[in-house]
């Protein structure tokens, strides 16, 4: 029963995160400024996925120092990689 609510829970978090990511990262422009969200966002996100898989799927806990890598990686990436435009004017051919 606890690995179903940890999964479930996992679902909720990663909709969540998929949310607040369309609504604010296409939006900014400022590579340092996605950067900087991206990084202060992950950290604590971090915590949380970590806490939900030592409570309910039982692993291990991580320190901060995991916790910051991961999240340098994931804002690095989130960085270089471009957002999608949204001008719907544009077509491909």
């Amino acid at each position: 029963m606890q690995v179903t609510i940890g999964i479930c829970v996992q679902v909720a978090i990663a909709l969540g995160t998929a949310f607040i990511l369309s609504k604010t990262v296409t939006r900014m422009p400022d590579k340092l400024c996605r950067f900087t969200f991206l990084f202060v966002l992950g950290v604590p996100l971090n915590f949380v996925i970590n806490y939900v898989n030592v409570a309910f799927l039982g692993y291990h806990k991580m320190g901060w120092l995991g916790v910051a890598i991961i999240a340098l990686i994931l804002a690095a990436l989130g960085t270089i990689w471009l957002p999608q435009s949204l001008n719907s004017n544009t077509t491909t051919r």
